[in-house]
């Protein structure tokens, strides 16, 4: 049950994450101070099979709707989707909110504003920088993560200071040689932080991730065994993976296809900013790809989390339009799987096998390093900043437990360890963060061009069609005589079973509606109900499954009193 969280107590600051614990995705947290809304990330959630036909899952809005002209502006830490892919839906309720982050950040959520035609209002900042936003004080810090030009931000008002990582880990090696600024955590740490909101997504692996170095061998290795066309499967944003890939491409004599439209389109944007490097001649069209040998080509496509509508999956199920897999062929998932995926993901690769390709992914080869911090890293973090408060974010759970012992054993007391989920509010006030309650917030759904009306029931119900099949039965009755005139009639679709089985049921079903009618029901939709209730029961005891029931019943009595109207 919800605790509505007491009026907004003047002079504390108020966080409230609308997404992104509890799960992986779909990140954003308010921050409120005397009226004033900052917001920090505004992402998307990907949808998991049991949510059939959902496009995206959004951050819930409800909270801000109304104040949306109290928002001074909002922080995007990194490029990624879980992180930028909501903004547009926001700015749709409000267009001129202010985005601020890194060039590569904005140049990202840019393009993806201009597809819903919209031109947003960017600010750009790098790390160190100072930015004064109604009453908040920012600054910028550089973060090391998986995509370049990665930012946390430390939000300092009269009610405190708290610092909002983003994602982060602290690999001393990566490719753009743009390590995490602990120098700068540092200074903050000395200055005094209230509440420190960190990364948890690798808070229960133990020591260090690997630096980011240590895959151009892998990848090397790969490409130098494949004999025939090769295809890499990563994220649409993952700028330093796509380059080793371009990097190894090159030394092997192949060129490079960029595969799908969030690939196309920011791989141009990052090579036009200089944060991707192409060699001369390396990357050609799709439509170039049929001119060029098997052993002389790498597709870099989407799909590392086993989505079916992306590239690699539309591949695996021999749907893609130009590119099939064959016998000897080389796949390539390089990519850490997301908590949750790991079904989407298995089934994909072993479609892949059935083809005859070879699957290489981070079970079986060192062709990927994480971006998120690993329980040893995150000690350090929270050594250099020493905060008074820790609230662990971005994660599932079991990811926020561990973060929260982590912060526990650098001696923050185990009651400043603040374990919220979506929709806790916590309160900072004099030091010290604490729950004060909740709000609603439940998940928004994109549904082709529908946002947020499609709900929980009628997904199960897609659910129920998809598993279990669809029973319609169909009578006509004559409420007057108290008869089952016609039927009922019983239409199977998805269910094996024949309809002839169904004979049993045609009796009991007229029974119980003879017996409605003699006791005085004449309404159809109580006797649709009564349909309903007989033929789920009965399909429930012998088939053992549980269908959609669709039970339509239509009165002659109704018809009769219709046609009398309008004689007269």
């Amino acid at each position: 049950m919800l605790i509505a969280p007491p009026k907004y107590r003047k002079g504390s600051m108020r966080i409230v994450p609308l997404g992104g614990l509890g799960e992986i995705g779909r990140n954003m947290n308010v921050i409120e101070y005397n009226g004033h809304i900052l917001l920090i990330d505004c992402g998307v959630l990907f949808p998991k099979e049991e949510q059939p036909g959902v496009d995206l899952i959004l951050p819930d809005f409800h909270y801000i709707k109304d104040r949306l002209d109290k928002v001074d502006a909002l922080v995007l830490t990194h490029g990624h989707e879980d992180h930028i892919g909501a903004v547009p839906y926001l700015l749709q309720l409000r267009p001129d909110i202010p985005l601020i982050g890194s060039k590569l950040t904005l140049a990202f959520v840019d393009a993806k504003c201009k597809e819903h035609h919209l031109n947003p209002t960017k600010v750009e900042v790098t790390g160190r920088d100072k930015l004064k936003v109604g009453p908040f004080n920012l600054e910028f810090v550089n973060v090391t993560h998986s995509i370049p030009d990665a930012l946390a931000v430390c939000v300092k008002t009269a009610a405190g200071s708290l610092i909002d990582t983003g994602d982060i880990k602290l690999d001393q090696l990566p490719l753009d040689h743009r390590i995490t600024d602990l120098v700068e955590f540092g200074k903050l740490g000395e200055q005094g932080i209230d509440l420190l909101m960190v990364d948890s997504t690798n808070a229960e692996v133990p020591g260090f991730v690997k630096p980011e170095t240590t895959i151009g061998p892998a990848l090397d290795r790969a490409f130098g065994e494949a004999t025939r066309k090769i295809i890499v499967a990563s994220f649409s944003s993952h700028v330093h993976r796509v380059q080793q890939v371009v990097d190894a491409a090159h030394k092997h004599g192949r060129k490079v296809v960029f595969v799908g439209r969030s690939m196309v389109r920011n791989m141009s944007i990052a090579a036009d900013l200089g944060y991707l490097h192409i060699p001369e001649g390396t990357v050609v069209d799709l439509n170039q790809a049929h001119d060029i040998q098997d052993d002389k080509i790498v597709y870099m496509c989407t799909g590392s989390q086993g989505e079916p509508m992306a590239a690699l999956g539309r591949i695996a199920d021999g749907n893609h339009r130009d590119i099939t897999v064959n016998e000897f062929d080389t796949v390539i998932l390089a990519s850490s799987l997301i908590p949750g995926n790991e079904h989407g993901v298995y089934k994909v690769i072993n479609k892949l096998v059935q083809l005859g390709a070879r699957v290489i992914n981070k079970n079986n080869a060192a062709i990927h390093v994480s971006g998120h911090a690993n329980e040893g890293e995150l000690l350090y973090l929270y050594n250099i900043i020493k905060p008074r408060c820790a609230m662990p974010i971005h994660g599932e759970n079991r990811h926020l437990v561990a973060n929260g012992l982590i912060a526990v054993k650098t001696g923050i007391e185990p009651g400043n360890v603040v374990l919220a989920e979506d929709g806790d509010v916590v309160d900072l006030y004099h030091g010290k963060a604490a729950v004060v309650g909740s709000v609603p917030c439940g998940y928004v759904y994109v549904d082709g061009d529908s946002v947020g009306e499609l709900t929980d029931e009628e997904l199960e119900k897609r659910r129920i069609l998809g598993t279990e099949g669809f029973v319609s039965a169909f009578a006509v009755v004559d409420t007057d005589s108290a008869e089952v005139v016609s039927g009922p009639k019983i239409y199977l679709n998805a269910v094996a079973e024949d309809e002839s089985e169904f004979e049993k049921v045609r009796r009991q079903i007229v029974e119980q509606l003879q017996d409605a009618m003699m006791g005085g029901t004449h309404d159809t939709a109580k006797l649709q109900q009564i349909m309903r209730h007989t033929l789920g029961g009965w399909v429930a005891r012998q088939l053992h499954r549980k269908p959609m029931i669709v039970p339509v019943v239509a009165d002659i009595a109704d018809a009769v009193d219709d046609a009398i109207r309008k004689n007269d």
